[in-house]
């Protein structure tokens, strides 16, 4: 009696795509039967229907420019230094250049990159202070990952970068131009520094670009040249490549800001309560000078200090 032994279609689409270690187990005549299948069969439609669903679940520039922002917001309701907010930017961004991540889980990946740069830039007295561990541990409750998840990934991206925590930050850069710039104008000029306003501006870029994956695609120097052009007066029209793209990006990037119907004006909130009582025309911000949230309470703190 013959019988038919092949599979229903509809259990043929359920069936999994077969992996590594499957296809190397393969005998020759199941390798030549794969290699040699019609592409339109349903093998291969089960296969690449898989893997698209893989690839949608993967975080994107997008999810990552959310999260960016949402770190932002935490570091600066903290209170806690440019140089931990960068810090944690560059862990995630040399990361996610190795390695990819599920959008489920890019939360808990940022967390543990700023639980990272928390220990390594801020002191003891700070973090107890300033309970930052116990906030943090907090937001587990209205999230999907656990404390111990996030131990987990600090130690998986500590291994993933060989243990290099420190990285040349866009803020780095900056900080080098104006002091050396500073140092011009005392020897030159006679001037003691920058105009604070013109420092609040080139500080606001750097923080702006981080909200823009695309600015990775540049060098630090190249940005720092581009946010230096910009502080310094020059306009659009006169800026030549190679600072046309990073110089165009900062004024896309710095409109978006500024416009209340665009989706990432509510996120960037920060950036606007931050910066936004010093910056010079033609560069001011949405800004509420009655706002008393605690990210308004920590600038003028700083300022103060």
């Amino acid at each position: 009696m013959c019988i038919n032994r092949k599979r229903p279609r509809t259990e043929q689409l359920r069936s999994s795509p077969p992996t590594n270690q499957q296809l190397h187990a393969a005998t020759d005549d199941q390798l030549k039967r794969i290699k040699t299948e019609s592409p339109t069969s349903v093998d291969r439609v089960a296969i690449a229907d898989n893997q698209e669903q893989y690839r949608e679940k993967l975080a994107t520039a997008a999810h990552r420019d959310e999260m960016v922002a949402a770190i932002l917001t935490i570091t600066s309701a903290l209170g806690l230094s440019r140089e931990t907010l960068h810090l944690c930017i560059g862990l995630l961004d040399r990361y996610l250049v190795v390695q990819s991540i599920e959008t489920a889980r890019l939360e808990a990946l940022s967390i543990s990159c700023l639980w990272i740069a928390v220990k390594f830039v801020e002191t003891p007295t700070t973090i107890f202070d300033k309970s930052i561990k116990e906030i943090l541990q907090r937001r587990r409750h209205s999230s999907n990952w656990t404390w111990n998840e996030i131990l987990e990934f600090e130690l998986n991206i500590l291994q993933l970068l060989n243990f290099r925590i420190m990285a040349s930050s866009i803020l780095d850069v900056l900080q080098k131009k104006m002091y050396t710039v500073d140092e011009i104008d005392n020897q030159v000029h006679g001037v003691d520094e920058l105009q604070f306003e013109q420092r609040q501006l080139a500080l606001y870029f750097a923080d702006l670009l981080l909200l823009k994956t695309r600015a990775n695609q540049f060098t630090k120097e190249l940005l720092v040249d581009a946010i230096w052009f910009v502080v310094s007066g020059n306009q659009i029209v006169d800026v030549k490549p190679p600072l046309l793209e990073p110089v165009v990006l900062l004024y896309l990037a710095h409109r978006d800001n500024i416009n209340p119907s665009h989706s990432v004006f509510k996120p960037w909130f920060a950036l606007r309560c931050r910066y936004g009582a010093y910056l010079p025309a033609p560069w001011k911000v949405p800004y509420d000078p009655s706002c008393v949230c605690r990210i308004c309470e920590h600038v003028k703190d700083e300022l103060a200090s």
